[in-house]
């Protein structure tokens, strides 16, 4: 593309001199032959006219075919590349005339002259005029008229008249001279029309030069035809040269500011020098005709009134616009007045130095300041001290060049010393003798900030506890592995909460969330700064250390732990927490997905090995946890496929050891394990959330089994605290009844010490199964948040020793003050894990009425459990001394 407009620019460069020296040559050879006489025979003067077209064309050719010209400029040329053309035809039927082919051709080559002025006008009458209003359309005919009043006269003045010079009128005379009035005034309007065109699009310089060439064409023409006294080369081998030079130098400026693109348009002037110059005009002719004592004065005078005449009705339509357009200033300038002083946005021009040359009343609201106490203050001291190399950066661009922008945000000083967010729209305007400064348009953003900076934070921080969430800790660590190296390491460590669903199961969700907030506390204490500590989730915490190679982990983990067992006040209970650590090493290289996913099985191995341990990730750790997973897998089909059974362990009385019921006990019959005990699976069920199906399972299936059995046993079912805290278990439980047919009062529900405390959900359950008539039993009572308010607050109906404090062949003081404690409450008291004589007779003597234990019998399947009570007394084993 540029090397294309490169060849176009030095074809017209060199179109342009051609006709310029063919100009030179055709000009100095018209003024030899007015003094000497012919050189050469006629027809070279029109070939020399031909010459001087030829160029021309090219160059009107360049503006038509230029891809960077508007369709409006380039269809413009081309008329005008077809009106000149006509022009060769005219000099080539004057060069046959002259060479005597015929005389008809004379009268050709003047029509054809003709049709050409017509083509080269019609263009031109096609510009519109810049006039808008009404007013100015009337203003800009009156400068027409004017113009050509003047124009008409002189031309009469000094063309026309010269027909009539002997004083002698005849009707071609007469046609004369409206020829040459009629072709010269059609120059002058082609002309000012030019000036007065509003085409935006075509390069002004051009159209200049085309009027020119028109004004050229029109009167040459006219004279050359008419003039009694012609000259001996004939002026129209002179005239239609210049005409053409005219055109090409308007075709060449057209070239020159279209290659320039964007040019920087002089503003329009508020009025016309035309009347003035046609006014000026005749006035001169007045004193010429007064100094020379020549006739016609009264004509002339005529004239001269008439062009004042108009004159001043210009100047009376220019006063009125004056005054309209002064009128809407005014309004405008009140009306901005108005929109600055009640605008909220602050308005100020500063000078390049930063001094305030002016500020609108906002600034009293947005920085707590009167106005005048800012002028001449440099704003730069009140913008934040983090803010200002930004902002010298922002005005310097601004203070640049004039007509730069920048929009930018910035903090200024209020007057009670707080900062203030401005978002600041900045104009450089010194080339505006208006304003001459640095414009700046400021609005208070600083509640939008402050929004924006908390969902901000809120996105990359945890609400409840303040660390970093899972996406901002995912953020870093891809950072900190990226910027790891051979000496530059990375840790990760995954914290879990031990038994945390316990307090929420017990305390509720409030004071697990206070627990949440104080291991949060205690986390971010026993690290460094640099360290990031996140939650991403429940009870499940991380920590990133960063170029970890010179940290002791071990003994920050130590001391993490340590931190977490100082006991804390927690709903006005004294509480420790443990937690399980999986630790894992990352390099440059390594995946951050990876190491979070290795970290966790380190986790969940600590967690294996008991609560309150950590584990450095090891190769092979994956194997363990994917059995962990392949086991609920398995777990879940058992549920789905029934391959569980329950088991009975009998309760007995005491001391006749009369069965009276017996606790339900799950058993998983593994298709290629065989039967494994609830120690197998229990776990597995409470981590992955199977324990709400299994725990459903096992009492559906005791209870259905419970309703065979004679009338007044009953049938013990464990209920772990995941069952109680779901809203619908009382509806489970009596939907259980309602299908097995059994008795409410038939069925015991076990609940262990942790449980019975919780509140929410899992109080209301309990309280509703008590309405309904199930019965509750607080299993493995002393082992766990054993209390008197505990038992005074618990609607349970009995309460199970566990089986470590089973006494053995001498006194025990905690089963002893557990029978008292039932006797007191009104509970029955039950004692679990009876293994020997003694040990049942022991029990029964401290005041136990129930007990359960391989002394009187192993959990058995349910068919053997109906053939045991099938037998006379429907005994196990009777309680006697050893």
């Amino acid at each position: 593309m540029s090397d294309t407009s490169g060849g176009l620019g030095l074809f017209a460069d060199r179109a342009f001199q051609a006709v310029t020296a063919l100009l030179v040559v055709d000009a100095t050879v018209f003024l030899l032959q007015e003094h000497t006489g012919p050189l050469w025979p006629t027809p070279v003067n029109w070939l020399l006219m031909i010459a001087v077209i030829i160029p021309t064309l090219l160059l009107c050719r360049r503006v038509q075919d230029d891809p960077a010209s508007s369709p409006v400029v380039r269809r413009y040329w081309r008329k005008v590349h077809s009106g000149i053309s006509l022009f060769v035809l005219v000099a080539a039927l004057r060069i046959l005339h002259e060479t005597g082919a015929g005389g008809w051709l004379l009268p050709a080559s003047i029509v054809l002259h003709l049709v050409g002025g017509i083509a080269l006008t019609r263009p031109l009458l096609g510009l519109p005029f810049s006039a808008r209003s009404r007013a100015h359309k009337v203003a800009v005919w009156i400068d027409l008229g004017t113009l050509t009043s003047a124009a008409g006269w002189l031309i009469w003045h000094f063309a026309a008249s010269a027909q009539f010079a002997d004083g002698r009128v005849t009707v071609p005379r007469v046609l004369s001279a409206l020829v040459i009035m009629g072709a010269g005034l059609n120059g002058v309007y082609l002309a000012a029309k030019v000036v007065l065109a509003g085409v935006d699009s075509f390069a002004r310089r051009g159209l200049y030069w085309i009027g020119a060439s028109a004004l050229i064409g029109c009167l040459g023409s006219a004279i050359s035809f008419l003039q009694p006294q012609q000259p001996q080369g004939n002026l129209l081998t002179l005239m239609l040269p210049f005409a053409a030079y005219a055109a090409a130098v308007g075709a060449r400026m057209q070239v020159v500011d279209t290659a320039a693109g964007d040019r920087v348009r002089r503003p329009a002037r508020g009025y016309s020098l035309m009347p003035y110059v046609a006014i000026a005009a005749v006035d001169a002719m007045v004193i010429y005709n007064d100094l020379s004592g020549r006739g016609n004065s009264t004509l002339i005078d005529g004239v001269a009134v008439t062009l004042t005449a108009l004159v001043i009705i210009r100047q009376l339509i220019a006063f009125r616009q004056n005054a309209a357009l002064l009128a809407r200033i005014g309004v405008q300038e009140n009306r901005f007045r108005l929109l600055v002083q009640n605008s909220t946005d602050m308005v100020t021009i500063a000078e390049p130095s930063g001094a305030l040359t002016y500020v609108s009343p906002a600034a009293h609201g947005v920085l707590g300041t009167p106005p005048g106490d800012l002028i001449g203050t440099d704003i730069t001291l009140r913008v934040h001290p983090d803010d200002r190399a930004a902002f010298a950066r922002q005005i310097a661009a601004v203070v640049a060049a004039p007509g730069a922008t920048a929009t930018y945000q910035v903090r200024l000083r209020h007057a009670d010393t707080s900062y203030r967010w401005l978002e600041v729209i900045s104009a450089n305007l010194t080339d505006e003798p208006s304003v001459g400064g640095i414009v700046s348009n400021a609005r208070d953003i600083t509640e939008t900030r402050e929004v924006q900076d908390r969902l901000s934070y809120e996105a990359s921080h945890d609400i409840l506890t303040g660390l970093a969430n899972r996406a901002l800790f995912n953020k870093r660590l891809a950072a900190a592995v990226t910027a790891a190296g051979p000496d530059r390491t990375v840790s990760i460590v995954l914290v879990d909460l031990d038994d945390f669903k316990t307090v929420n199961d017990t305390l509720g969700h409030a004071a697990g969330d206070d627990l949440l907030v104080h291991v949060a506390e205690r986390m971010r204490a026993s690290v460094r700064p640099a360290d990031t500590v996140a939650r991403l989730g429940g009870d499940e915490f991380a920590i990133l250390f960063e170029d970890s190679a010179h940290v002791e982990l071990d003994q920050v983990l130590t001391r993490i732990a340590t931190a977490l067992l100082e006991p804390t006040v927690i709903d006005g209970e004294p509480m420790t927490v443990r937690a399980s650590f999986g630790l894992v090493d990352g390099r440059a290289g390594d995946n951050a997905g990876d190491l979070l996913r290795q970290a966790d099985i380190a986790m969940y191995e600590a967690k294996a090995r008991g609560a309150g341990g950590y584990e450095r990730y090891r190769p092979g750790m994956e194997a363990r946890g994917a059995e962990r997973s392949r086991r609920a897998a398995a777990l879940q089909t058992a549920i789905l496929e029934d391959q569980l059974v329950v088991f009975y362990q009998p309760v007995v009385t005491l001391p006749d050891g009369r069965i009276t019921g017996a606790e339900a006990l799950v058993r998983w019959q593994h298709p290629t394990e065989g039967l494994l005990g609830p120690g197998a699976f229990i776990d597995t069920a409470e981590e992955t959330g199977l324990i709400v199906p299994l725990g459903r399972w096992v009492l559906y299936a005791a209870t259905r089994e419970a309703a065979t059995w004679p009338s007044g046993l009953t049938v013990s079912v464990n209920v772990s605290a995941r069952q109680l805290r779901e809203t619908g278990f009382p509806a489970v439980v009596a939907d259980a009844l309602r299908v097995s047919g059994l008795p409410a009062h038939r069925l015991t529900v076990e609940i262990t010490e942790s449980v019975a405390v919780g509140g929410g959900a899992t109080h209301d359950n309990l309280y509703e199964l008590r309405s309904m008539g199930v019965k509750l039993s607080l299993d493995d009572f002393g082992t766990g948040a054993s209390t008197l308010t505990l038992l005074a607050s618990c609607p349970v109906h009995q309460i199970k020793l566990d089986r470590s404090f089973v006494p053995g062949g001498g006194p025990d003081a905690i089963a002893d003050a557990v029978a008292q404690m039932a006797r007191a409450f009104g509970l029955q008291a039950v004692a679990e894990g009876i293994e020997t004589a003694d040990q049942a007779v022991r029990v029964t003597q401290l005041g136990y009425e129930r007990a359960q234990g391989f002394h009187f019998a192993r959990p058995m399947n349910a068919a053997d459990f109906r053939t045991r009570l099938e037998s006379p007394a429907a005994t196990a084993t009777p309680v006697t001394a050893g």
